[in-house]
Parts: structure tokens; sequence; C-alpha cells
């Protein structure tokens, strides 16, 4: 059997390459839990009402509050999601300077590239990426 033969080729060129923002991705393996101290440390900086949490985190006000009553950490998709946040949210204070102005911007309905984004962009994984890529471009000054 004939074996093919690769040549190998040294990576010589100048150029580089821009990789993923690595804000979006937790440093560890798995997320098992988002503890409530946490969440109470993440709503400092997000200046949202118990109502708005909950409704970016698909749950009912009750259930929200009782977690936070309970003192119980958020698990699963919550937690994923509330780390995802908590990364957005110390991006755009680092773009923008101060916690109002970041919250400012995020209630501000915008068009980027084509797409609508305003609060409820934030109810979703894919809305969190597209604000953070937004906050990235901004930050590199590739504002379109």
């Amino acid at each position: 059997m004939k074996t093919i033969q690769y040549q190998k080729y040294e990576d010589v060129s100048p150029l580089r390459i821009a990789e993923e923002p690595e804000v979006l991705y937790v440093a560890r393996k798995t997320v098992d839990v988002f503890p409530v101290e946490r969440f109470q440390a993440l709503s400092e900086k997000l200046l949202f009402t118990q109502l708005e949490w909950a409704e970016i985190l698909h749950i009912s006000d009750r259930t929200l509050h009782r977690y936070l009553k309970e003192e119980k950490a958020f698990e699963g998709l919550y937690s994923e999601h509330l780390y995802q946040l908590e990364n957005m949210a110390e991006l755009g204070i680092e773009v923008f300077g101060d916690a109002k102005a970041f919250e400012k911007w995020l209630r501000t309905p915008r068009e980027i590239l084509g797409e609508k984004q305003d609060f409820s962009t934030l109810r979703s994984f894919w809305g969190v990426k597209l604000i953070c890529n937004e906050l990235g471009r901004m930050e590199h000054g590739v504002y379109i």
C-alpha cells in the first residue's frame, strides 16, 4: 500500500488573524451553579429591575424572588446565561466607563448590521453574543 507524503510548511505569514472574543466563554469546563451572592453583585452592575431579570432569565417574578429569598443558586441554563451576562457587563462597563452609560445604551433600540437590537436582545444566548460582538467592535474602533 502506498502512503501519502505531505510536505510540511512553516507558517511564516506576517498576517495575524483576529480570533473570537474570549469574553463569551467561561474558563471552566462545566458551569454548575451561579451563586445568589454573585447574582446580587451582577444586579448591582446591571441595574435592571427584578421583573426585567425574570424576563431575561425566562422565569416568573415569583420564582426569581424565591431563589433570592432562599439563597438558592441558579443551575443549568440559568447559570450559563448569568455567566454570559456577567462577562458582557464587565466588557460593557469597560467600554462605556460606567454602568449607567452602559445600561442606557442597552435600553436604546438600534439597528446593527441589518438586525434590530434592544433590551429584549438580552433574553437569548445569541442576543448576548451579538451585544458582546458589538461592544468588541466599539472597543477597537470598528463601529459600524
